[in-house]
C-alpha cells in the first residue's frame, strides 16, 4: 500500500495511505536534499500536522507525492524526486485518480523549472501567503546590522527587565512544562484564531514524538517559569525549518530573545533557519519582514484541467 508499481503504457489508480513514523527514513531520502529549502522537506510538518491536513502519500514513478486536504480544499503537493519526463504521466494518473481536474500546491521554482520542459503552458499562480522566509543563522542569532538595529533594541529591552532569564533546550526534563506553556498560550488565543485548536494538536503530537522526529527546541526561562519556546528539524545539511515559536506578548523582547537565542544555541550546524509562511496574516508578515529575510521560498499553484 501506498508504492505503486506502474506496467508500461498503463494508468493505474494510485493507493494513499496515511504518514506514520515509519516513513520517515523513505520520506527524507526524497525531501532531504540540499536544493530543497522549503518547510514542505520536513518530515516532521507532515507528520504532526497529519490528521488536522488530512495528509495521505502514495510513491510512483519514484515520485514522493502527498495529497492534502486544507481548508475544505483538496490538493496535491508538488511531486518529489523522479524523472522529468515521467512527470506527465504522473499528472494523467493523479487525474485519473482525482476522477477529473485537480490542484497542485507547493510548486518550488526548481520544480516549476522541471514542468516547464515536459508540460509547458501551465498557469502558475503565486501563492504568496506561503512563500517560507528563510533567514541567514548567524544573523538571527547575532541581530548585527543596521537592518536588525530595532530588534536588537528590543532584546536589550527584554534582557534589562529580565536580567534573570535564561536559556535551555527542551528536554524530557522541561518537555511537560514547555507543553503546558503552549496548551496555555493557544487556548488563551483560540477565540480570535479558531485555527490553534489543530496547532495545539501539532504540537503535542511533536512533543509525542520529540525524540523519533529528531526535532530541537529551546525554552527561555524567567520568574520562575517557562515563558517561550521554539523548536524545529534540520532538513538538509545547510538549512532548518522552525515550526513553532510560542512566546508572552505582554513582554516586550521576548519573541525577539527566542529567535536570538535559539538561533545562537541550536542550530551552529546550519547556514539558514527557515521561519515558514506568514499564512498572509498581517502583523505575522510584519513580524517576519522586520527580520529580513535572506530570500524566500516562492511557491505556485496550478490546476490541472
Amino acid at each position: 500500500m501506498g508504492i505503486v508499481e506502474i506496467d508500461e503504457g498503463v494508468i493505474k489508480i494510485l493507493e494513499f495511505q496515511k504518514v506514520t513514523l515509519a516513513q520517515k527514513p523513505l520520506f527524507e531520502s526524497y525531501i532531504s536534499k540540499s536544493h530543497q529549502r522549503g518547510s514542505e522537506c520536513a518530515f516532521s510538518n507532515n507528520y504532526v500536522w497529519r490528521d488536522c491536513y488530512h495528509i495521505y502519500w502514495c510513491v510512483a514513478h519514484d515520485f514522493l507525492l502527498y495529497k492534502v486536504r486544507r481548508n475544505n480544499v483538496d490538493f496535491y503537493l508538488q511531486p518529489f524526486g523522479g524523472k522529468d519526463e515521467d512527470l506527465p504521466r504522473l499528472i494523467e494518473e493523479i487525474r485519473e485518480s482525482n476522477g477529473g481536474p485537480f490542484e497542485m500546491h507547493g510548486i518550488y521554482d526548481f520544480t516549476k523549472e522541471r514542468f516547464e520542459k515536459v508540460m509547458p503552458g501551465l498557469e502558475y499562480i503565486e501563492d504568496r501567503d506561503n512563500w517560507d522566509y528563510v533567514y541567514l543563522r548567524e544573523k538571527l542569532a547575532t541581530m548585527a546590522g543596521r537592518k536588525l538595529h530595532g530588534q536588537k533594541n528590543h532584546y536589550n529591552a527584554f534582557c534589562k527587565a529580565h536580567p534573570d532569564f535564561t536559556y535551555e533546550p527542551i528536554t524530557f526534563a522541561n518537555m511537560r512544562e514547555c507543553l503546558e506553556f503552549g496548551e496555555k498560550w493557544c487556548n488563551e488565543h483560540k477565540a480570535e484564531d479558531p485555527s490553534l485548536e489543530c496547532e495545539l494538536y501539532a504540537i503535542q503530537q511533536a512533543f509525542l514524538s520529540f525524540e523519533q522526529l529528531e526535532l530541537r527546541g529551546g525554552a527561555i526561562r524567567f520568574d520562575g517559569k517557562i515563558q517561550a519556546f521554539s523548536f524545529g528539524k534540520k532538513i538538509n545539511e545547510d538549512t532548518a525549518v522552525l515550526h513553532v515559536e510560542k512566546a508572552d506578548h505582554n513582554v516586550r523582547g521576548l519573541y525577539t530573545a527566542i529567535t536570538k537565542e535559539f538561533a545562537a544555541h541550536a542550530w551552529d550546524d546550519v547556514i539558514y533557519l527557515n521561519r515558514e509562511e506568514d499564512m498572509g496574516i498581517p502583523g505575522l508578515r510584519s513580524a517576519k519582514e522586520a527580520l529580513h529575510p535572506e530570500f524566500m521560498v516562492k511557491k505556485y499553484n496550478v490546476f490541472f484541467k
